[in-house]
């Protein structure tokens, strides 16, 4: 058995189990999503408190036998969760937020926990703990998704050096060097559309800059239900005073007027932004002289 990672006192889970012929073993799920917020749900049909923390009732969820080898290979857990429209995040049902991107990102982790016949808590072992992957079917009261440990972040599929136009250096990266702080702005929602992709913005940092300038960049919420979405910018336009920026896809959560967000520069990779808008066209990593593909009449 595993080292438990909790038991009523040093020692206890063991003398327990060698003077007990039953117990319940149950899941007990924790799900902490990018913006802070943390979803604790148990495997039963009761509430179980553990160490300060109450796992309530909530989706179903379901999971396939955890494999687990010594090595680099990626670990992965597929799971199963059933829920209606009564369970919510932020007021959105949940399945309805994990299709719309909410969980991108979010910590996932399973802990098997035993209790006595009264469901009390006598013990956790450690189980599978990961990063949330793509949802691979969904329907109106079950969705299917990937748990991946955190080795999937060794996953590479690029090799280290390619030759093109465009630059390679992500922006802001060291090998950039642009510094981040010097191109991002804060502000707040004056508004937002229903589709939850668009919204404008009067704050003063975000409409000194003009138009494009956060065209391919990104919009990051740093308040609101959307704490810590971010999305790429597809239109940034400056008019009348009111800036609109419209993200290539919608935020998991609507966005309210007053959420504080970050707006940082975009960069279409080319020696002419490189050099003109961050004054960096030395440190460009792309074969700009690079003929680009044609095909023979």
């Amino acid at each position: 058995m595993k080292t438990p990672i909790w038991e009523l006192s040093p020692g206890h889970l063991v003398s327990w189990l060698l003077a007990n012929k039953e117990a319940k073993p149950i899941d007990l799920w924790s799900i902490t999503l990018q913006n802070g917020t943390e979803l604790l749900y148990s495997g039963t049909d009761v509430a179980v408190t553990v160490n300060g923390k109450t796992y309530g009732l909530g989706p179903h969820f379901e999971r396939e036998r955890v494999s687990q080898r010594m090595g680099v290979s990626v670990d992965a857990m597929r799971v199963s969760v059933v829920a209606t429209d009564d369970h919510t995040i932020n007021g959105v049902p949940i399945l309805r937020a994990m299709a719309q991107d909410a969980f991108r990102g979010a910590e996932v982790s399973v802990a098997w926990c035993l209790l006595d016949m009264a469901n009390q808590p006598q013990g956790i072992v450690g189980g599978f703990s990961g990063t949330f992957g793509d949802v691979s079917s969904a329907t109106r009261y079950k969705s299917k998704f990937t748990v991946r440990s955190k080795l999937s972040l060794l996953d590479t599929q690029v090799p280290s050096e390619v030759y093109q136009p465009g630059c390679k250096n992500r922006l802001f990266s060291g090998r950039c060097g642009v510094s981040e702080a010097a191109f991002t702005v804060a502000g707040t929602v004056a508004s937002a559309t229903a589709d939850r992709r668009q919204i404008t913005s009067t704050s003063a940092a975000v409409i000194a800059k003009p138009t494009g300038w956060a065209a391919l960049g990104t919009l990051r919420f740093t308040g609101g239900p959307n704490n810590g979405q971010s999305r790429p910018v597809r239109v940034h336009t400056l008019s009348g005073g009111i800036a609109t920026l419209e993200a290539i896809y919608p935020f998991p959560f609507m966005p309210l007027a007053g959420n504080s967000f970050q707006l940082l520069a975009g960069c279409d990779k080319t020696y002419n932004t490189c050099s003109t808008k961050f004054s960096n066209g030395a440190r460009l990593r792309g074969e700009q002289f690079v003929p680009p593909p044609e095909s023979i009449a």
